[in-house]
């Protein structure tokens, strides 16, 4: 017999939500025993729960007062679902720019502790071409966005996936933890990545870092296609445009320049970023 959706629901969960849904525009700080009344349990049951959140940043007790708030750990987890639906807004318009522009497959990669995951991707139209999948987890050590992503993490991510087992993928896979740390400061240095053959023999890629307001790289834009159409003669157009998207976007998040990364040139007008900022803004 098959079980039940709520069979898998824990009730501890469900009463420390339903703690989060007390506060409210009209009703934004409140005590124990508005939580216990509100929720029609007592009030050691209120402590308990609103303790819990507050130990993990999703409440804030003021002492004087003995009001609870929302915390700070919310606002965050508001800030990256706006952020990743921003990133899928402006970035895909331009994701079909890329692939008019060169006719390979484009995708946005963003990090995740499970492993780089593509969250947006447009495909070739020509038969031939490298496929591209939404969703699942990618390896960190290995591919060209994913490898992009891995050089802007801190260094304590860095340092904890290069201390686990590496896959080798295929012959020219890096799999020996200096030779990533060399390569790893080489993008930083650069901005961007190219490799061939890293993760699947006969593919080239071409990534570069998205930007987010306070500066951090928050995703990775790439192209990618066979490695005998995205050969030395096309890979520096191909490049400028990589660069010029992953700078757009950018924008478009409110990065800034002084922020001190290197950004592509624009392939829109700033106003054209603008107004998509705006639009965006005004949806919200």
């Amino acid at each position: 017999m098959a079980a039940s959706s709520t069979s898998y629901q824990l009730e501890s969960v469900q009463r420390a939500l339903r703690v989060l849904d007390c506060f409210s525009a009209e009703t934004p700080e409140l005590r124990r025993g508005d939580i216990s009344r509100m929720l029609e349990i007592n009030k050691v049951q209120a402590l308990r729960l609103a303790s819990t959140l507050e130990s993990q940043g999703f409440l804030v007790r003021d002492p004087r007062t003995k009001y609870y708030r929302l915390g700070l750990r919310l606002f965050q987890l508001g800030m990256v679902v706006q952020q990743h639906s921003e990133i899928q807004r402006v970035g895909h318009l331009m994701l079909h720019d890329l692939v008019a522009e060169t006719g390979e497959t484009a995708r946005i990669m963003l990090p995740h502790e499970n492993g780089p995951t593509c969250i947006d991707l447009v495909e070739s139209p020509r038969q031939y071409r490298v496929f591209g999948k939404l969703g699942g987890f990618y390896p960190w050590h290995a591919g060209t966005s994913t490898k992009l992503l891995l050089a802007y993490q801190p260094e304590e991510v860095r340092e904890r996936i290069l201390a686990k087992p590496l896959e080798r993928f295929t012959k020219t896979t890096t799999t020996d933890p200096d030779v990533l740390r060399q390569q790893m400061e080489a993008i930083r240095t650069r901005g961007y990545h190219i490799s061939s053959n890293d993760i699947e023999w006969g593919a080239t890629a071409i990534a570069a870092p998205i930007f987010d307001n306070s500066g951090e790289c928050v995703a990775a834009v790439t192209v990618s296609g066979p490695s005998e159409r995205l050969d030395p003669s096309v890979i520096e157009r191909v490049l400028g445009l990589v660069l010029a998207t992953a700078g757009d976007i950018s924008r478009s998040l409110g990065y800034v320049v002084s922020s001190g990364h290197f950004l592509g040139q624009s392939m829109r007008s700033a106003d054209w970023v603008a107004k998509r900022a705006s639009a965006l803004a005004n949806e919200d």
